[in-house]
């Protein structure tokens, strides 16, 4: 399991945050992977196959289903909800479309630009 680290109020020591505190939702595939690594959260054993194989595989994510994923990472549906609830998302909705907007932000950057040949280029 791993743990969102805190800071306690009174000895200002980190303290272990579990994934069932609120977190605050993230607004990128990359804050996202910050928050899981940086901060240290700690999830169940099959909540974190999960989010290890979002993060490999954004696609699954952004282009599946509650159902797919679970068969992708072999979780039930409800491990993937709960997860995406772990991550700060009210849905699996919220998430699926935080990994759509990251997948188009990553398609559009390594688009190649193709320039048409000149007229005199051209066959006849």
């Amino acid at each position: 399991m791993r743990r969102l680290v805190g800071a306690s109020r009174l000895n200002k020591e980190p303290t272990p945050m579990s994934a069932q505190q609120t977190l605050q939702k993230p607004n990128s595939v990359a804050e996202l992977k910050g928050m899981i690594t940086a901060a240290g959260l700690r999830l169940p054993e099959q909540q974190e196959r999960v989010a290890r194989k979002m993060l490999a595989r954004p696609d699954i994510v952004a282009f599946g289903t509650i159902s797919s994923v679970a068969g992708e990472c072999v979780v039930s549906p409800s491990t993937v909800v709960r997860v995406a609830n772990a991550l700060g998302f009210d849905t699996f909705r919220e998430l699926k479309c935080c990994f759509q907007q990251h997948l188009r932000s990553i398609s559009g950057a390594a688009r190649p630009v193709i320039s048409k040949p000149p007229a005199s280029a051209a066959p006849h």
